[in-house]
């Protein structure tokens, strides 16, 4: 719904002239000022674009609605109308939540990520604080590309579940955190294997030697020690 109204100056300057109240001697200047502090009302006059105001109800479900169809800048932009207009409403901390959700799935993870850290900031007794920082940890776990990479990236996402695990009530989010953080740490042993094949194919065999070891002492019982002693095994007497 949209309201187009208009004001003309020139003809209500006009129409001024003709009032009773201006041949009683009201200067006519004193009218304009009225006339403009009405003309200044965006509420009266300036409503050539603003759509029918919604109440927070309803912009909670066109967000909900928008983001189920996976139109992920509409429910953004309703969850920050939201916000905006009524920020003490129920599902303000959910809206802070769902536009992380909403960056996250569209791929833009370092955004999302500063969401989430907003959330957890605002609303650090939240019940779904363990899932935010689930979820900051998926974000980071989602930027690891092919283990040529710089392993800071495995590092940290592996760091980020350990503090899911570790936290007393993050209950199933701590679990999935469990899986993760194991299948981090086996990444950053596969990135000290391939650093240790490489160190050998270049005849560097002390370098090999403790990239091999590393996996032994730091990143045991991940399905990699094998691979590991057979390495400093080959190169032994090298």
């Amino acid at each position: 719904m949209k309201y187009r109204f208009t004001f003309k100056y020139e003809e209500f300057l006009i129409s001024l002239r003709r009032l009773p109240l201006v041949n009683r001697g009201i200067p006519v200047v004193i009218l304009v000022c009225i006339a403009l502090c009405v003309a200044g009302c965006p509420s009266i006059w300036n409503m050539d674009s603003i759509d029918k105001i919604q109440n927070a109800d309803e912009l909670y479900k066109a967000a909900e609605d928008h983001f189920q169809k996976k139109e992920y800048a509409k429910a953004i932009e309703a969850y920050e109308r939201l916000k905006s207009a009524y920020p003490d409403y129920k599902e303000v901390p959910e809206a802070y939540l769902k536009i992380g959700d909403a960056l996250f799935n569209d791929g833009a993870y370092d955004k999302a990520i500063a969401r989430y850290s907003q959330f957890l900031e605002l609303y650090p007794a939240h019940k779904e604080v363990p899932r935010a920082k689930y979820q900051i940890a998926m974000a980071s776990f989602k930027q690891i590309k092919n283990i040529d990479l710089d392993s800071r990236i495995v590092q940290k996402s592996a760091e980020s579940f350990k503090a899911v695990m570790d936290d007393p009530d993050g209950g199933e989010w701590a679990k999935k955190a469990e899986e993760k953080y194991r299948e981090s740490r086996q990444m950053l042993a596969d990135k000290e294997l391939y650093k240790a094949r490489t160190y050998i194919s270049i005849g560097n065999y002390t370098a090999a030697r403790s990239a091999a070891r590393r996996v032994l002492d730091e990143y045991s019982k991940l399905g990699r020690d094998e691979e590991a002693n057979e390495l400093i095994k080959k190169i032994k007497n090298k």
